[in-house]
């Protein structure tokens, strides 16, 4: 019995952050619509992306995420998405489906900004074949697995232009406060409201190389703050390295190449908090396609923009 109040009491504090209410991505930054439905329609292209995440590795029955999402544009003013993701930790498991809408208004001649909106269901699940208790056939976990179906609601703000983006989610708006794996009594895991906020500058550094610093802050109740700095370099608009700095937490190491049509991702963090003697860091794996790439679907951004375009006309 204390082993089974053991293992609920990591799984309470460790959700809030990683993997059983909302998943930890490393790359986030290369698919912001993962963190923020107002993100979808904001490219000239329809992306799709797949990813996979293996974190603390060395760790028995750590975090593994499988993400798998793609958005497009509808006209010019609106976007739609979809985001199916799998997150499984030890005895628990997270699968669901979000569905995003946006609406994209002009707000200058060179940005734009949208509001999303996702609904999203969410199966909670908790494994009771892989709780293991001093005592065989213990009642508390044989008469309490769970399998909770959540649904729940995502708001988001995208600011973006050429060389500019901030963005801003509000995710578990509904905030269920039904216990998600309740195994005993004095144990609950509610699903808390989480906050994002996103900031990032493109600078053209000569002709084809270009750095892009960029800041996340994460916030959710009842858990503790989290902050990436993060710096990407982007060589011929093809191969870039990135770096990031999870506060208190972990370094990062990204690469990648952009090969027009396919694009690929790779990083490694190394864990800088107390768990740095547990494990041999985390890996994450992305690969991204661009469908519709140079349709005629949506107007090219020069020609969206006046200004943009009457000084290209000057030159």
């Amino acid at each position: 019995m204390i082993k089974v109040v053991l293992i609920a009491s990591f799984l309470v504090l460790t959700s809030s952050v990683h993997s059983q209410q909302i998943s930890m991505y490393s790359q986030y930054m290369f698919n912001q619509f993962t963190i923020n439905p107002a993100v979808s329609g904001s490219e000239m292209y329809a992306p799709v992306g797949l990813s996979f995440r293996r974190q603390w590795v060395g760790m028995k029955n750590a975090p593994v995420t499988q993400t798998l999402s793609a958005h497009t544009f509808m006209g010019e003013s609106m976007g739609i998405g979809a985001n199916v993701f799998n997150d499984v930790s030890g005895p628990t498991r997270r699968t669901g489906l979000s569905v995003a809408y946006s609406y994209h208004i002009n707000v200058g001649d060179h940005s734009k900004l949208s509001f999303g909106l996702a609904s999203q269901i969410t199966q909670f699940v908790l494994d009771r074949d892989k709780l293991i208790t001093e005592l065989p056939n213990d009642i508390a976990i044989l008469n309490q697995t769970s399998n909770e179906l959540v649904p729940d609601f995502t708001f988001g703000l995208y600011w973006y232009g050429e060389n500019h983006f901030v963005g801003f989610s509000a995710l578990n708006l509904l905030e269920s406060k039904n216990d998600l794996f309740d195994i005993t009594t004095p144990v609950t895991n509610t699903l808390d409201r989480a906050f994002y906020f996103s900031g990032g500058y493109r600078f053209n550094v000569g002709e084809s190389f270009k750095i892009e610093p960029s800041l996340l802050f994460r916030y959710m109740m009842n858990a503790p703050f989290q902050m990436d700095i993060n710096s990407k370099f982007i060589l011929k608009e093809k191969y870039w390295l990135g770096f990031s700095y999870r506060l208190n937490d972990a370094f990062v190491t990204m690469l990648g190449v952009d090969l027009g049509a396919i694009c690929f991702g790779y990083s490694y963090d190394y864990t800088m908090s107390d768990l740095v003697n547990y494990n041999s860091g985390s890996h994450e794996v992305f690969l991204g396609v661009k469908m519709f790439k140079g349709g005629k679907g949506k107007t090219p951004w020069h020609k969206r923009n006046r200004l943009y375009s009457s000084y290209s006309k000057g030159t």
